[in-house]
């Protein structure tokens, strides 16, 4: 399931929460901006090849960031979309990252050639300058959208009907198996988890 590149169905909530962000005291907007967005920027520094705690840190980095921009932020759709907008923002803090990395590195830096920085296996980690960034902000964004979408199907169908259109939907699950036990949680849910 492919969503537009313009992600105009979802300007409206966007806009009115980013507008609520403006009162640094709406603890109420603050948690629902974190709870909504610090999945896909987790994901897309773990998948950037950052360490959990690495992709911690750029998820609250970005979030002070936001919160620092918020009293003059003015949300202008002309000059792009929320997504660019929040994707510049973690690209910034990742360029952060690198540049007190690197200067800490060339601090405590050994004198031999194979344990110099740029050796290690931070060299595959995505640049932040590189459209590889905005490919892979592009495809989380996708998947998020697709996230949000289907909690809120589950927020208002039975467990049972949720249940049955994920197996047939998401997971494949032929037919007559969704028929047979449709309440099998296992089946789809192999770790147990939900």
């Amino acid at each position: 399931m492919s969503l537009p590149p313009d992600d105009s169905s979802l300007h409206a909530t966007r806009q009115s929460l980013l507008l609520r962000l403006k009162d640094h005291q709406d603890q109420d907007g603050w948690r629902e901006f974190f709870e909504t967005y610090w999945r896909l920027i987790y994901s897309v520094c773990i998948k950037a090849k950052l360490s959990e705690t690495e992709a911690e840190e750029i998820v609250q980095d970005t979030m002070v960031s936001v919160a620092k921009e918020m009293p003059s932020f003015r949300y202008d759709r002309s000059k792009g979309s929320f997504r660019s907008w929040l994707l510049t923002i973690v690209r910034r803090r990742l360029v952060d990252r690198n540049r007190k990395k690197a200067r800490w590195e060339r601090i405590v830096a050994p004198s031999d050639e194979t344990d110099a920085p740029g050796s290690s296996e931070s060299g595959d980690q995505i640049d932040p300058h590189r459209s590889d960034l905005e490919m892979l902000w592009a495809a989380e964004w996708e998947g998020h959208l697709l996230r949000r979408a289907l909690e809120g199907v589950r927020s208002r169908v039975s467990e049972k009907q949720y249940l049955i259109y994920e197996m047939l939907m998401l997971r494949d699950v032929p037919l007559p198996q969704v028929v047979e036990k449709p309440t099998c949680h296992r089946a789809i849910h192999p770790t147990g988890s939900r």
